[in-house]
């Protein structure tokens, strides 16, 4: 399959539909696995070995990395592949609370109003936004995709 017809077929309709439930932990899981099964499918089309091209993907976009890193932990809980340097102990997204101003909501003078979302525990202890990872993954992989002419 053309990485295009990927793209359009798997990944985007996996990011519409967690961004239409986003607290939705298994449509999270399917975003970021769709997005980081792509590496495979161009790795094919361009003729590369995929772990070569998806370690040296990984070293031009962190976020792709961060998304390799999240699907395979999840797949497979504990890792041991010395690439796994962001999330390799079977971290998954988990619910997070933040607090915010929101317009009509958040009353002057009074403190900021919480939300929940998801968030994706790093090796080092820092979260990630599931948001934030899923919409750098998507912009990494549109500035690779156009750098390959696909």
């Amino acid at each position: 399959m053309h990485p295009s017809d990927f793209m359009i077929e798997y990944v985007v309709p996996a990011t519409e539909s967690w961004k239409a439930n986003q607290p939705s932990k298994h449509l999270a899981i399917h975003a970021i696995s769709q997005i980081d099964i792509l590496a495979e499918v161009v790795a094919n089309h361009i003729g590369q070995k995929a772990r070569t091209f998806r370690d040296n993907l990984g070293q031009r976009h962190p976020a792709l990395a961060k998304i390799r890193d999240a699907h395979d932990s999840h797949k497979h809980g504990q890792l041991n592949r010395a690439t796994a340097l962001f999330v390799s102990q079977g971290q998954r997204p988990d619910e997070a609370i933040g607090h915010g101003f929101f317009v009509g909501v958040t009353h002057l003078s009074r403190p900021l109003t919480p939300f929940t979302y998801l968030a994706l525990t790093l090796n080092d202890g820092t979260t990630v936004q599931v948001y934030t990872l899923i919409k750098d993954g998507m912009d990494a992989w549109a500035q690779e995709m156009a750098a390959l002419g696909i």
